[in-house]
């Protein structure tokens, strides 16, 4: 190969790899993120669960004026969780279809890799053809992964919120999830300590004189 073929050679391995990198990133933001509405989900299921086992408990023993406000207050509850549940389970399967896509995009883009990386050995001008297509086609499953992304987070937009937000929001909950422990080790350490009891005990002689 000439000095050229070789720096274009070289240009689109670094491409491939980027582009690798980026959608192995946005795979694991989509597996985060599908395991948030996941829980979500399950939540959202036990609660409606909850209250249509808990709807006739104790009614008998109430007036009828008080059961219909007691149905009333039940349906209105029953009504939103059933509204969140099925949000919730447009958003996962947005979430799902995209992280099934960049399941294919990083596959795409790792033989693309791999089919330029066979080019450096082998003089194969198809190779590059090859992982040319891969590369574009790799792209455009890209956008269409991070697509159906934003499409699930547009979905979960019932507050008002701008896009912003929403993909604000969707990052706090994905970083509460891999939030260290420190901070309750320690307040569970500040609240067994000797000098923290005496401060209760002083505290509560004080309120009682």
């Amino acid at each position: 190969m000439s000095i050229e073929q070789t720096n274009q050679l070289i240009l689109l391995t670094l491409n491939s790899v980027l582009m690798t990198l980026l959608s192995a990133a946005m795979l694991g933001g989509a597996w985060l993120r599908q395991n948030t509405l996941a829980q979500q989900l399950q939540q959202a299921k036990s609660r409606y669960r909850q209250l249509t086992r808990t709807s006739d408990i104790g009614l008998g023993q109430l007036s009828d004026l008080a059961v219909g406000v007691h149905q009333q207050h039940l349906k209105a509850d029953l009504k939103k969780v059933r509204d969140r549940r099925q949000q919730l389970s447009h958003q996962y399967l947005w979430s799902h279809v995209g992280m099934l896509t960049l399941h294919g995009v990083l596959l795409l883009f790792g033989v693309s890799l791999f089919a330029l990386a066979l080019r450096s050995v082998w003089s194969v001008n198809g190779l590059i053809s090859t992982a040319l297509i891969l590369f574009t086609v790799g792209s455009a499953g890209l956008l269409a992964g991070m697509g159906c992304i934003l499409i699930d987070l547009a979905q979960g937009n019932s507050d008002g919120d701008d896009l912003g937000q929403s993909v604000g929001k969707a990052i706090a909950q994905i970083a509460y999830q891999w939030k260290p422990k420190k901070a309750f080790s320690l307040g569970n350490t500040l609240e067994k300590s000797p000098e923290k009891k005496a401060f209760s005990s002083a505290a509560s002689s004080i309120a009682r004189r």
